[in-house]
């Protein structure tokens, strides 16, 4: 499988935090309710509540994807973290995106197969709000 790509070098700047654009590393769409995020900046696991999934021009809280089966990432289209709480400067930043494939089931157990794709970057936040 390929892996979650990030789309610029230099992370962009929210009013409170840090944005980072991704794309999907699975060839079709999927709805929201099969994302799962676990995000690290320097580090340090960022919690869930500080971090905003958006797509569609809409921003949903992590809590809120579970419930999302009729809202779909769309393949040919990236998806932005915002992360609050993250200060201007170089850091590094670890991804592992978990997706849910509803159509495909693990062999063995009979469950929804599930993939993780993992990003780990060295990224430049800028001073300046930029999205």
């Amino acid at each position: 499988m390929a892996q979650v790509e990030l789309l610029a070098a230099a992370a962009g700047r929210t009013a409170d935090g840090a944005e980072f654009r991704i794309r999907s590393p699975w060839y079709r769409s999927l709805p929201l309710s099969c994302i799962d995020v676990e995000l690290s900046v320097d580090g340090d696991r960022v919690e869930s509540e500080r971090i905003a999934f958006c797509v569609n021009g809409q921003a949903y809280d992590l809590s809120e994807l579970a419930e999302l089966s009729d809202e779909f990432w769309f393949v040919l289209d990236p998806a932005k973290l915002r992360v609050a709480k993250v200060e201007p400067g170089p850091h590094d930043v670890s991804l592992l995106l978990g997706l849910r494939i509803p159509y495909l089931f693990d062999e063995e157990t009979g469950d929804v197969l599930q993939l993780w794709s993992e990003l780990a970057v060295r990224t430049t936040v800028p001073t300046e709000a930029t999205a």
